[in-house]
């Protein structure tokens, strides 16, 4: 690039000579005015030579012959240095990075993520996803008004100029909506922070503000705009890296919002420390997730709809209520969002940093409180709007940092070895079977209470013995076999969990479980993309990709900061003593034809419902009108404290077995169908051969 540069000026200086001395010549030896004799050096130099001008004297010919020879060569070296000078890909850089910054410099409160990898990629791919769900919704919604106006005004003009007329303005407006009327998405308001080059290209390629250089490095954050950033969320590679960028972050901008991930549990407290006011591993959020898919497959549904879910009607979302709302005083029953929004509060974070959860009708609304609320996606910027009109810039996010807090692991007294846990197992049913040798199993069962209905299998030597000596029921085996699932009682189990690093091993026990028991619940993760649909037609009900998961709970702890608070504080929380459980309606339980009204859950139990499953097992009702009657097969989405829980569950299934028949949505006898004898013996020989 330097070389290009020194030729051109040399190029440009030589032709800053040669034109001035060409001009003067020519008007001096033929006697030409300036502008004939400039016309006749530039149409000699560029060889077009038109010939209304052409030299009369001997002098004047061996004249222009000199400077072509010296000209034409100077000018061809000019213009090509500077062609080369203009599209090189440091120049391109610079003009891109030039745009980049002048788009950054108008940005306000923008999400910054540092990073590169998968589990930015995913997040990233969340945020783009979401961008186009809330952008077609948005043009969705601006249509309808203007189609019931062109109705209106052109009748049911089917053909001739009324036609024409209408198909014209109707094309204007649309153009309008699409090019002038954008919807403001989070995907506006994103800039990433990359330090690879070519990850930096495959961003910018789908239209996202990248900065590129090292997250770590002040001027790189700088040129992100963290000074008037609203939140940052670090996703390095490096723990340390990661470290060293919040510190970094929170020197420059003490008022913003940082989330980060991290593996080094050490590392995750030194984060809090310099100044991270969350973060998170994400294995350890995978694992609770797919705890959660497993052990309470209705709730995770629930959350997972209102949350992740683009495709769903309804989504959650926080409002606040600052010192001008005109919702302050009122009770709930007062707003009539059910009516006007076709909406309903799930929850109340007051002031004193408590929640309320599926607060009554009559209760008080106060300035600070925050809102937790279910609407469809349209409908929410009215929410925001209406319960503070002042402006947009509602989000307060909470200042204080949530302490890294590792679950105690729980214990036995007594405990058992392989032998006895088999004679154990022999008699157990309706359990849960926790299979695998990855990092997430292991952290999964940390999560887990050895007093319960579990079975944990494994072929890794070093965790079935961890496992028995917390006193867990265990098998250890392959289990891709079928005896070895049979010893841990497959046939008798209510639901799976496996998570296998090996990919043949992984379909191969997915395809043994589910030939075994056609209502087992089965759940997975996927350590590759490709191994989603290997997984789902191998019979596994829910596929979880673990870096998908971590960077939407990254997302949501960023973006909806009292959201991600609320899960923490309501979801199976041993610190609060609440959980969040399900209430299958099997055709005998007697709440069947009652109203939620008429079991007076929280006087008894302190007990709210938020959702209830339909029957059809697909579509859920969002915080339920107390008069709402319970129907078979729906299920019962409950916050309630652990004490109470099991009374409930037993009360709810009329004192008989407590645990449903199925914990599946449907029964898919055909699951591994798709399988072929050719595929099946491939994996096995794959699991010969390691």
């Amino acid at each position: 690039m330097n070389d290009i540069r020194r030729q051109f000026r040399a190029a440009r200086n030589l032709l800053l000579i040669i034109l001035p001395i060409g001009v003067a010549g020519i008007m001096i030896i033929e006697k030409l005015p300036f502008v004939d004799a400039a016309w006749l050096l530039i149409i000699t130099l560029t060889t077009i030579g038109y010939g209304d001008i052409v030299v009369q004297s001997q002098l004047g010919k061996v004249f222009i012959i000199c400077l072509v020879l010296v000209g034409l060569g100077s000018l061809t070296f000019f213009l090509s240095s500077s062609f080369a000078l203009l599209f090189s890909a440091e120049s391109v850089a610079r003009r891109r990075r030039t745009a980049t910054a002048k788009k950054i410099a108008k940005l306000d409160k923008q999400y910054i993520i540092c990073g590169s990898g998968e589990m930015v990629d995913k997040t990233i791919g969340y945020v783009l996803h979401s961008a186009q769900i809330r952008r077609k919704q948005h043009q969705d919604t601006a249509y309808q008004p203007i189609e019931r106006f062109f109705n209106r005004l052109f009748g049911e003009a089917k053909r001739g100029r009324l036609l024409g007329l209408r198909r014209f303005v109707h094309g204007i407006f649309v153009f309008y909506i699409n090019h002038f009327a954008e919807h403001i998405t989070l995907l506006d308001l994103l800039v990433v922070v990359t330090e690879d080059a070519e990850y930096a290209e495959h961003l910018r390629s789908a239209g996202l503000l990248v900065v590129e250089g090292e997250p770590t490095d002040d001027d790189s954050l700088l040129d992100a705009g963290i000074a008037r950033a609203r939140a940052i969320m670090v996703m390095l590679n490096q723990d340390t890296e990661g470290l060293l960028t919040v510190l970094t972050a929170r020197n420059l901008n003490p008022a913003l919002y940082i989330t980060a991930a991290a593996i080094d549990v050490e590392l995750k407290i030194k984060m809090i420390r310099a100044g991270a006011n969350y973060v998170l591993a994400p294995y350890e959020v995978a694992s609770q997730f797919l705890n959660g898919a497993t052990l309470r497959p209705a709730v995770n549904d629930f959350f997972n709809s209102i949350l992740f879910d683009q495709e769903t009607k309804h989504q959650m979302t926080q409002l606040e209520l600052g010192d001008n709302s005109p919702w302050i005083g009122k009770r709930i029953s007062d707003l009539d969002l059910r009516e006007r929004y076709d909406a309903s509060i799930l929850a109340i974070r007051t002031e004193d940093v408590d929640f309320v959860h599926a607060p009554g009708s009559s209760r008080v609304l106060n300035g600070g409180d925050i809102i937790l609320g279910v609407a469809p996606g349209p409908m929410i910027p009215k929410l925001q709007h209406d319960c503070r009109p002042t402006g947009r810039d509602f989000m307060r996010f909470a200042t204080f940092q949530r302490l890294v807090t590792s679950p105690p692991l729980k214990r036995l007294d007594a405990t058992l070895d392989l032998d006895e846990s088999a004679a154990a197992i022999e008699l157990m049913s309706k359990h849960f079977i926790i299979c695998g040798n990855d990092h997430i199993i292991e952290t999964a069962a940390r999560f887990l209470n050895p007093a319960r209905p579990f079975v944990l299998l494994s072929d890794n030597h070093r965790l079935t013995q961890e496992w028995l000596g917390r006193g867990f029921r265990v098998v250890h085996g392959n289990p891709a076999k079928e005896e070895i699932l049979k010893k841990a009682g497959i046939d008798r189990a209510q639901a799976l969990m496996l998570s296998i690093e090996d990919k043949a091993m992984a379909v191969l026990t997915v395809l043994s479980a589910r030939s075994i028991s056609k209502s087992l619940l089965i759940s997975a993760t996927a350590t590759t993309d490709d191994m989603i649909e290997k997984l789902h037609r191998s019979g596994a009900d829910r596929v979880v990709s673990p870096f998908h998961v971590a960077g939407q709970f990254v997302l949501l702890s960023t973006t909806r900061p009292e959201i991600t608070e609320f899960l923490q504080h309501v979801i199976y929380n041993e610190t609060t003593g609440l959980e969040t459980a399900e209430l299958y309606m099997e055709n005998d339980s007697p709440w069947i034809g009652q109203t939620i009204n008429s079991l007076s859950l929280a006087l008894r139990y302190r007990a709210g419902v938020i959702g209830v499953r339909q029957a059809n097992g697909a579509d859920f009702l969002y915080v339920p009108p107390m008069q709402h009657v319970i129907k078979p097969h729906e299920v019962l989405i409950v916050i309630t404290p652990m004490e109470y829980f099991d009374e409930m569950r037993a009360e709810a299934a009329g004192h008989k077995d407590k645990r449903p028949a199925t914990l599946r949505v449907q029964v898919d006898v055909q699951a591994s169908g798709t399988w072929s004898r050719d595929m099946i013996r491939e994996l096995i020989k794959q699991q010969d051969g390691s």
